[in-house]
């Protein structure tokens, strides 16, 4: 009973347009008042004891650290690298967005700072090359997801808060997947550049000028190091080093290039506060949530429901990707995260024997696609308003990009060692 009033109120809610947050807390406080002998007071108490873990703080600080990378004039310095890396080459400017979109990855830890801060500048010039503007956007889209995968990344704290599981480590395994996926992205610029015949750009590869553009973005760069290096090495926990990325970025942004505003920095911070204040809201709204879903015994019962569909584990772990995707396309990815974590881990490390920091990847990768599929991915939202396009137009051009990414993401379901291959050399 009590679940069936907590799924069916969570559904009519989410129908009616109820904000998600508000949406959890409402299904919670309905099954535990109608169907339980529990205080409405411990709806409360969840909510509160959620908001005040010490891994969350470390959320805030890599938002606003983004916000002044991106602000502060290091974010053009790293599309010129990836265009004097990569330009020369068919479909160059579009391969040059989706490495800019890599490496600006490794400094903010955000979808949306990585596709705002790249699309505006590089859709148009990829447009310009050849591509079709919905073509454009949607790589753009699907680009700037890869800012959930490679580290520094926003999910994977929250997924070391709701798995218990070292962030550090989720740190190093999103490094691969994350590469892979740029890849992937890459290669279907190249073929579709090459089947468009678009026209070979005139930029020539010249190693003295990459040595230029290295030199010139060496000092974004440089925040990989101290971040990752210094959680690698034990120097800093998670939230330390989201401490060091912003007094680095206010460093470099307003000492060195001297292009960060009073103005801009305002505006990183309000971002902020908007930004932690709707994580950190469903993550307490979730909690309740998925507190009731784990006293009715619903991971025990899925995990049965699937062994007595198919004891193939193949098949187990495919049957949970695609609930992963699914739930992403309408779902947002903290709430799915918070919600179907402790349901599946369960099943995976239990019934699988799935290392907790891949299943951990897997989730957040999986996730991170429906960053940017209709009709709620927020890459897609952010994309669309940069280059003024309607997701209507990106519904063909999205799919190879989509299916490219799909593929990543088996293979890192399937093939271990591509997440975790780093933590275990650097961190076990």
């Amino acid at each position: 009973m009590i679940l069936a009033v907590l799924f069916i109120l969570f559904a009519v809610l989410l129908l009616l347009e109820v904000p998600i947050s508000v949406a959890l807390v409402l299904a919670s406080a309905a099954a535990i008042a109608g169907c339980t002998d529990y205080s409405l007071g411990l709806v409360v108490l969840k909510l509160h004891k959620a908001s005040e873990a010490f891994p969350l703080l470390a959320i805030p600080f890599f938002v606003l650290a983004g916000g002044i990378m991106s602000a502060g004039g290091m974010s053009g310095r790293l599309i010129d690298l990836a265009r004097a890396m990569v330009g020369n080459i068919p479909g160059g400017l579009a391969i040059t967005s989706v490495l800019a979109c890599m490496l600006f990855a490794a400094i903010s830890g955000s979808t949306a700072a990585t596709t705002a801060a790249i699309g505006a500048i590089m859709i148009p010039a990829i447009v310009q090359s050849g591509f079709s503007r919905g073509s454009a956007t949607g790589l753009l889209a699907c680009s700037g997801s890869i800012g959930i995968i490679i580290p520094p990344s926003i999910p994977m704290i929250l997924m070391g808060y709701v798995g218990t599981m070292s962030i550090g480590e989720l740190f190093l395994a999103g490094v691969l997947p994350g590469v892979l996926i740029g890849l992937a992205l890459m290669a279907v610029c190249l073929l579709t550049a090459l089947a468009g015949r678009h026209p070979l750009p005139g930029h020539r590869l010249d190693l003295r000028e990459v040595g230029l553009r290295l030199w010139r973005a060496a000092l974004p760069l440089l925040a990989v190091v101290f971040v990752i290096g210094g959680i690698m090495f034990g120097l800093v926990t998670a939230t330390e080093a989201g401490i060091v990325a912003v007094l680095y970025a206010l460093a470099v942004s307003l000492l060195v290039y001297r292009e960060l505003s009073i103005a801009d920095l305002l505006k990183a911070t309000v971002d902020t506060a908007k930004i932690t204040g709707i994580v950190v809201l469903c993550i307490g709204a979730a909690t309740p949530f998925a507190w009731l879903l784990t006293v009715e015994q619903v991971p025990d019962m899925v995990a049965r429901g699937l062994l007595g569909l198919t004891g193939n584990p193949v098949a187990i772990k495919l049957i949970m990707l695609a609930v992963l995707l699914a739930v992403g396309t309408f779902l947002d990815l903290t709430p799915a995260m918070l919600i179907l974590v402790p349901i599946l881990m369960p099943v995976a490390v239990g019934v699988l024997g799935m290392d907790k920091i891949h299943f951990g990847t897997m989730v957040v990768a999986a996730l991170g696609i429906g960053q940017c599929t209709p009709p709620v991915g927020i890459a897609l939202f952010v994309a669309c308003s940069v280059a003024g396009t309607r997701m209507t137009e990106l519904a063909r051009p999205l799919l190879p990009y989509l299916a490219a990414m799909v593929a990543v993401l088996l293979v890192t379901a399937f093939v271990p060692q591509v997440s975790l291959w780093l933590p275990r050399l650097l961190m076990r």
